[in-house]
């Protein structure tokens, strides 16, 4: 019994007052990001297709040719990271590698006909998905919510 008195004396806050969950951004921003990726899974590419695939996807479709170490910059990922998602998706058929005709040290990853055909499925239901979370702000406050996001992880 003396034991278990002390282990919660222990874990006792030192801080004045809790913190709420609930005031803290992490959380809020986690737990909106959950709901985000659960609705995606189950909503977007029968759930085998993760939002950095889909990621990967649209940017080589905006910028063909585009490297992998610029997916990676684009992405905010590791260029290792990044590396074996491309060999995954070259494997089934999505993407391919080209070595670029101006620096033969580098290469260019474009979409296939059966990538540009899955993302064309895809596009429209992350579509769907992007509404289900958009109807719930005004066309302002989901600007300026991608704003207050997007200061949090800019760089520049």
């Amino acid at each position: 019994m003396a034991r278990a008195a002390r282990a919660v004396a222990v874990a006792a806050p030192s801080a004045p007052g809790p913190v709420l969950l609930q005031d803290l951004l992490g959380y809020n921003l986690r737990r909106a990001q959950v709901a985000l990726s659960r609705d995606f899974q189950r909503s977007v590419g029968e759930g085998k297709i993760r939002p950095v695939i889909f990621s990967i996807l649209v940017l080589a479709e905006a910028t063909p040719g585009v490297a992998q170490v610029d997916l990676a910059r684009q992405l905010g990922l590791d260029k290792a990271s990044v590396v074996a998602l491309i060999d995954r998706l070259e494997a089934a058929g999505l993407l391919e590698r080209r070595r670029s005709t101006l620096d033969r040290r580098r290469q260019g990853l474009f979409l296939t006909t059966g990538g540009a055909d899955l993302l064309q499925g895809l596009k429209q239901e992350v579509a769907q998905h992007e509404r289900r979370f958009r109807e719930r702000f005004s066309a302002a406050e989901a600007a300026q919510l991608i704003t207050l996001l997007q200061r949090l992880y800019d760089q520049g």
